[in-house]
């Protein structure tokens, strides 16, 4: 057979037909793959509406319930929680199943703090003590707690049988006047009614989602080959935008401060392990920098930036960050660092900049630097007032002549 191929005949030849059909096969799993998960997440999104929703209906309920029941419930004996004397209970449930009538609750219970069930409308189970109950502990820690359950079978308020019905189970906590815990309900609210609009909806977003995405995948298609490079290029290089400056190559001051929160919610995990652990901030600014630009030109500003940055980099350690915080401001977050050694390392960043003078366009220029220390420590878990004090300390370094390093006095 004729060989088609232009270059060594020994080598592969690419098959336009088969790559195409690869293309339209990851296409179709690919279209697969997102329906699926759209699908599901849409289904989770409504449910969770349903799930709030009911949770807003019970909160509201239970608020209903206090303003009409809350003084026979709570008494005057606040420090032993909510109370429902056995001779009252009978009188208790016949009220709140004719409250109650008009909604769609088919259960209550409501529990003391000692976790005993002390009435339901399920008069068989009153008395049960649920200490095993991690959502009943939240609704007793004063949080409200809802999930949805199917139940098989449900009886409901006016002692009548559902089949195969969706309730939203939600613990409210029960407070008194002075927003104390003194028990917490569970309402069941049967949001049944919900169950074909949600599938309908995922089924009809589902469609239209599968329609956008054949015209998607086939408009791009035709141009992904040419278009993927030129998209990695593009992202790459945005990504070195959004977390660089683009004169010093430092972090700007967006990832900078991104990069602090992280350390400091490092701190904050492996405080329990490391109880004394702390993070140094040190704000650096160069001295007299408005001076340097108006006598020798921007540009030996900018050069004065570039050249400053990399003597703070040499000082610094691998898992060190540094970033410019705005103008002739920096900021180096110095991991696992306690105060005394920041201020070393800030002496040393100080040094290092003004020993030797700076090599502008042929001139010798000397610069020195101010410096600001703050510690951010396991105990004071406050980025944001650590910054403030570095950034005071920063000032009285400059206030009391410059070149010099100063720290804050509390940890």
């Amino acid at each position: 057979m004729k060989e088609d191929n232009l270059t060594d005949p020994s080598s592969p030849r690419i098959n336009p037909g088969g790559l195409l059909k690869l293309l339209s096969l990851v296409a179709a799993v690919s279209m697969l793959i997102i329906l699926s998960l759209t699908s599901y997440g849409i289904y989770r999104v409504f449910t969770h509406q349903v799930i709030q929703s009911a949770e807003e209906d019970a909160v509201k309920l239970s608020h209903l319930i206090m303003a009409h029941e809350g003084k026979g419930l709570i008494g005057s004996a606040q420090k032993e929680g909510v109370k429902i004397p056995p001779a009252k209970r009978e009188h208790l449930d016949r009220r709140f199943r004719t409250f109650l009538k008009p909604f769609d609750i088919v259960k209550i219970k409501i529990y003391n703090l000692e976790r005993k069930i002390i009435y339901s409308t399920d008069s068989t189970i009153i008395g049960h003590v649920d200490d095993n109950n991690p959502r009943l502990e939240n609704g007793l820690a004063g949080n409200n707690d809802s999930k949805l359950e199917k139940k098989e079978t449900v009886i409901d308020l006016a002692e009548e049988e559902k089949i195969d019905v969706d309730v939203v189970e939600t613990y409210v906590p029960i407070l008194d006047a002075q927003q104390q815990v003194m028990g917490c309900f569970e309402l069941y609210l049967d949001v049944s009614r919900y169950r074909h609009e949600i599938y309908r909806a995922v089924v009809a977003a589902t469609v239209i989602l599968g329609l956008i995405l054949l015209v998607v995948f086939g408009a791009s298609f035709l141009v992904v080959r040419q278009g993927t490079n030129q998209l990695r290029e593009a992202q790459e290089h945005l990504k070195r935008l959004a977390s660089t400056d683009p004169l010093t190559g430092a972090f700007n001051r967006g990832e900078i401060l991104a990069r602090a929160r992280k350390e400091a919610s490092r701190l904050r995990r492996m405080s329990e392990r490391v109880p004394e652990n702390s993070i140094a901030l040190v704000m650096i600014d160069i001295d007299r920098f408005k001076l340097i630009n108006d006598r020798h030109g921007h540009l030996a500003g900018d050069l004065v930036l570039r050249q400053m940055t990399r003597r703070i980099k040499i000082e610094l350690r691998d898992y060190d960050l540094f970033g410019r915080y705005g103008g002739e401001e920096f900021l180096v977050v110095l991991p696992s660092t306690d105060r005394i050694s920041a201020v070393t390392v800030a002496e040393r960043m100080r040094q290092a900049v003004c020993d030797t003078p700076f090599d502008i366009e042929g001139q010798s220029l000397p610069v020195s630097v101010s410096l600001g220390v703050s510690v951010v420590s396991s105990e004071a878990l406050d980025l944001t007032g650590a910054l403030k004090e570095a950034d005071e300390a920063l000032y009285r370094a400059k206030n009391a002549g410059r070149n010099q390093v100063c720290s804050t006095e509390t940890t």
